[in-house]
């Protein structure tokens, strides 16, 4: 074929030194065979593109994916090695097999190989020049592809402009390690005063204890009458109750690495920086830790010198294993026909758990919280697990003033723990090319929020740890406690849970900040307009350090200092977004825990969720008719085969979230999915697709721990098809498969 590459012949010398030589030389001359050269280098073009590109430039905006699985800068570099290199060289290990067969079938596996990265690379391009999506993408990506396949094999000038085309890898790797806000972990650690101890001082400055919990929206602790509900979530309240609660406070970011900076440092996100003490030199820690000894430990951010503090992070984030891992899943969403959004952050999510056991002396503060794990997986990185290290640390033999610091990622997703501290096996409905949540049905939107205000009443007990833990070590009433929240989390359907639209501001705004001066027995409630850039400069001024940098944010210990009334929020630093505060303040008020769910029945109500909530707890003949009879629907459950075969409700593991497929396909428009176990209701839910162009087949509903018994699981569990007939709900029977 005319402009169709020679494969240059090659020479192969018999040498005199034997057999092995000969074989090593012919071995190497046809590695060394200067059309596979030519092929190595237009692999390594094109996964540059298809791979190293997308990926690098991904996790280079978010160094928390780095930090949070304490990844040094030999990870780093590895993963931009590993991206960049070792694509081209497996698949030119393929080429090479293929050659074993001869250089026509070499030849004819490279051009399949490079329409293959070429219709990836038209899918990645198409998304951002095209308007279509899915089947019709990839139909296009494809015709692209065998398009300039065909001009790959008939002219050689495409094959040269590819190989110019060589250095551009290298350029991506340079750019991610020289100009990305994960470059900056690349850089040398802090600036030498972060090291330095505390200078004695004649002030008599308190003991600090904050707590930022993550994803925790205001309302879900409220009643219709705005108050904390007692009767789910005591430990809040009583802490409310001997404190100053600033109830109209609000975050202003979605994003914990700019969320967290605003409130250490009381300024606004400006620019796109990483989280780390070299990018936010003034911050509360540096500043604080001239006069405080540092207890500190962050999550997925590093703004306290780690000279002071240590390393942020998960102990066990997996390291370059981990890290693969989850950037091969990145890939796979990057790759995606649709519009997935990759965020490396989200994988922080789902790390191995754990056990929340004894403490270092053997004491076992699990008394009123069972010991919590997952089902498959046992380690010692979860959330619970870090809450005891942080209890662990305060002691009242501690060299005064210290200032305990814990960034805890609860009740942050992923959602896994009852209010008894059972867990339960469980799968978050938010990928599979639906990372736009604007996309999800109320379906998981509803199992979502639920599955939220459950694992929310758990993480009241750890606050009832704390106070106890403070009260033991004689500190509490000594002590300045702030515990609040970065942001909240959005359940409003048709806006993206963790960006501001037009419904949801009242969910992702409005977060708790309780602040317990020392010695302070009352509580305060004060509806000042208060953003967390004012964090920093609150607590500067009730401990007497002067802040010497320019603040956004105000001292708010007199006066309220902010006349506005309206609320800044930042979904990209310096692109400031205005909220109308008093409306969405309003609703907040309105609360959850007795409209939404019925907190009157204490955490037993927290299953009572929604319209269907007075279905739960009874019979289903109890609440309609039950059909038998007919073609009987089937499902499939998820872990039916491992989880539902044996139940120990005493081990804490209970296979609480029922999930998993209609396997008779499609259920009819409207219908609902009832869970009954041991012949009670014990949740319900609609039904929906978890994947764009999906079928609504797919079910999800959290129900009572306490309704399982110990033994054989799998009779215990019934599946219900509900629809309504003459306005009364009919409950038809569904056959279980796993």
């Amino acid at each position: 074929m005319a402009g169709e590459m020679a494969e240059p012949t090659t020479g192969e010398t018999t040498a005199s030194g034997g057999g092995g030589g000969t074989a090593w030389r012919r071995a190497w001359s046809r590695v060394a065979d200067r059309g596979q050269l030519w092929s190595l280098l237009e692999l390594f073009v094109l996964t540059g593109f298809v791979v190293a590109q997308p990926l690098l430039d991904v996790t280079g905006k978010a160094p928390d994916f780095f930090i949070f699985r304490r990844a040094g800068r030999v990870d780093m570099l590895l993963l931009i090695g590993i991206v960049t290199l070792l694509p081209a060289l497996a698949l030119w290990a393929v080429e090479l097999l293929a050659g074993l067969a001869g250089a026509a079938v070499r030849h004819t596996a490279h051009v399949v190989i490079l329409t293959w990265l070429l219709a990836v690379f038209a899918l990645e391009a198409g998304k951002k020049l095209l308007p279509v999506r899915g089947t019709a993408l990839v139909a296009v990506a494809a015709v692209a592809a065998l398009a300039t396949g065909f001009l790959y094999i008939r002219f050689g000038w495409l094959r040269l402009w590819l190989r110019y085309l060589a250095p551009a890898p290298v350029v991506f790797a340079l750019l991610f390690a020289t100009t990305s806000p994960s470059g900056k972990l690349l850089l040398p650690a802090s600036p030498p005063d972060g090291t330095r101890a505390p200078v004695a001082s004649g002030v008599k400055r308190p003991p600090i204890v904050m707590v930022f919990f993550d994803e925790f929206p205001l309302e879900s602790l409220l009643d219709s009458k705005g108050q904390v509900d007692a009767r789910v979530y005591p430990n809040f309240a009583k802490v409310a109750g001997g404190s100053t609660w600033y109830r109209n406070a609000t975050g202003v970011s979605g994003f914990t690495p700019w969320a967290m900076p605003a409130m250490l440092t009381g300024q606004y996100p400006r620019k796109v920086k990483a989280p780390i003490t070299a990018e936010y030199p003034n911050n509360l820690f540096t500043l604080f830790g001239r006069s405080y000894n540092l207890e500190v430990k962050e999550s997925i951010t590093q703004l306290c010198p780690a000279g002071r503090c240590g390393r942020s992070g998960s102990p066990g984030g997996g390291g370059i294993g981990k890290i693969l891992a989850d950037t091969a899943r990145l890939w796979k969403d990057v790759a995606s026909p649709y519009d997935v959004v990759p965020d490396p952050a989200s994988f922080a999510d789902t790390q191995t758990t754990e056990v929340a056991g004894p403490d270092r002396n053997g004491a076992d503060r699990t008394t009123d919280v069972k010991p919590t794990f997952q089902f498959g997986k046992v380690g010692h990185t979860n959330e619970p697990g870090r809450w005891n290290e942080f209890l662990d640390s305060i002691q009242a033999s501690d060299p005064q003033p210290t200032l305990y610091f814990l960034h805890v990622l609860m009740p942050h997703a992923p959602w896994r723990y009852l209010p008894s501290g059972a867990t339960y096996p469980y799968r978050t409905f938010s990928g599979n090319g639906m990372q736009d949540d604007r996309d999800w049905g109320p379906g998981i939107y509803d199992q979502n929020h639920e599955r939220h205000l459950l694992q929310l009443a758990y993480t009241d007990k750890l606050i009832g740890q704390l106070l106890q833990r403070l009260k033991d070590q004689g500190l509490y009433d000594k002590s300045l406690l702030v515990l609040t929240a970065d942001h909240g989390d959005g359940f409003t359907v048709g806006n993206k849970a963790r960006s501001l639209g037009d419904r949801n501001a009242h969910e992702l705004m409005w977060v708790p900040l309780f602040i317990k001066s020392p010695g302070q027995t009352a509580g305060r409630v004060d509806d000042r307009n208060w953003e967390h850039v004012d964090l920093l400069p609150t607590l500067a001024n009730m401990v007497g350090i002067q802040v010497p940098w320019r603040t956004d944010g105000f001292s708010e210990t007199g006066a309220p200092a902010r006349r506005r009334t309206q609320k800044y929020w930042y979904g990209i630093p310096g692109q400031q977004q205005i909220q109308d505060g008093p409306p969405a303040f309003a609703t907040v008020l309105h609360g959850v825990t007795d409209t939404l769910v019925r907190a009157q029945e204490g955490e037993r109500g927290l299953y009572r969720y929604g319209a269907t909530a007075d279905w739960i707890y009874k019979p289903p003949g109890e609440v309609g008719q039950v059909v038998a009879g007919g073609a009987m629907p089937s499902a499939e459950i998820t872990h039916w085969g491992d989880a539902f075969e044996t139940i120990d409700p005493g081990s804490g593991q209970v296979p609480a979230f029922v999930y998993g497929q209609m396997a008779s396909g499609p259920p009819p428009p409207g219908a609902k999915l009832a869970v009954v176990v041991n012949g009670k209701i014990g949740g319900v839910n609609s039904f929906f697709y978890d994947a764009p162009g999906g079928k609504a087949d797919k079910f999800a509903a959290v129900v009572p721990d306490f309704l399982f018994r110990a033994g054989p699981g799998h009779q215990q569990v019934q599946l219900y098809l509900v629809q309504q007939a003459g306005g009364k709900p009919r409950f038809q029977p569904i056959s279980i498969s796993g």
